[in-house]
């Protein structure tokens, strides 16, 4: 696994959104996914900025999410779609076609699955997937002991997982499900960047690039994939 460090969160970000910028540029329809959560947010800053400034075009480019919360929907506040739909798509002149985004309120959450596996496979694969790194290793909601042959599919949340939802919430709230891409999908990606900022995300930034690929590390499942890359900032890679 390729690892570049940076100075900082807005260096990272930066990065990260030139590497979308540069993606889009060698295919103006390509298939993004970027991941919901707070590392991200800068990501979205600079690529809403750089579409402004012409920079890059997303007219032709399609998104579809990472993961979500099973039980929450687009109003909920903390919700995958609610965070990047308010900091990225609604910033950006895109028409709904261009997105697909799992629907937390789904009453059948399979046909959900196999809705978003066919918009996937509508464009071949995915272009480029931002990740970040959970605080268990997670990858989307694919959680310790994740199997690597998954497509979309509905996963049981582990307890880590669980308990840091609550800065997203706001309040405490029993979310036991979530909805996801699954290591197979995400491995058939051309490009993969992994991205991790503060010292929060040292310990485990430095457990996953010390590990083999270990189900029970979902990210260093990523250690199979030729085109990967990590970013972190300086505060992130201080145990390496």
């Amino acid at each position: 696994m390729n690892v570049e460090i940076v100075e900082d969160y807005r260096a990272l970000s930066v990065t990260v959104a030139q590497r979308v910028i540069n993606a889009v540029t060698r295919k103006p329809d390509a298939l993004i996914c970027i991941a919901g959560g707070d590392t991200p947010l800068g990501v979205f800053d600079v690529l809403v900025r750089a579409s402004e400034e012409g920079k890059v075009d997303f007219s032709r480019a399609a998104f579809v999410g990472l993961d979500e919360w099973l039980g929450l929907g687009k109003a909920d506040k903390g919700s995958c779609r609610e965070m990047v739909w308010g900091h990225f798509f609604s910033r950006l002149t895109l028409r709904g076609e261009q997105i697909c985004f799992f629907d937390g309120l789904t009453a059948d959450p399979a046909q959900e699955c196999r809705r978003v596996d066919r918009f996937i496979a509508g464009h071949g694969s995915i272009d480029i997937i931002v990740l970040g790194i959970g605080m268990n290793g997670h990858i989307g909601f694919n959680e310790p002991g994740a199997a690597r042959d998954t497509e979309c599919h509905v996963v049981d949340l582990d307890d880590v997982t669980r308990s840091v939802s609550v800065k997203y919430f706001g309040e405490a709230r029993d979310v036991k499900q979530g909805i996801s891409l699954g290591m197979k999908t995400i491995l058939a990606a051309k490009s993969v960047v992994v991205m991790a900022s503060g010292e929060k995300k040292a310990p485990v930034v430095a457990q996953i690039l010390r590990s083999d690929i270990d189900a029970n590390i979902p990210a260093t499942l990523l250690k199979a994939h030729p085109q990967v890359q990590m970013l972190v900032d300086k505060a992130a890679a201080a145990q390496l």
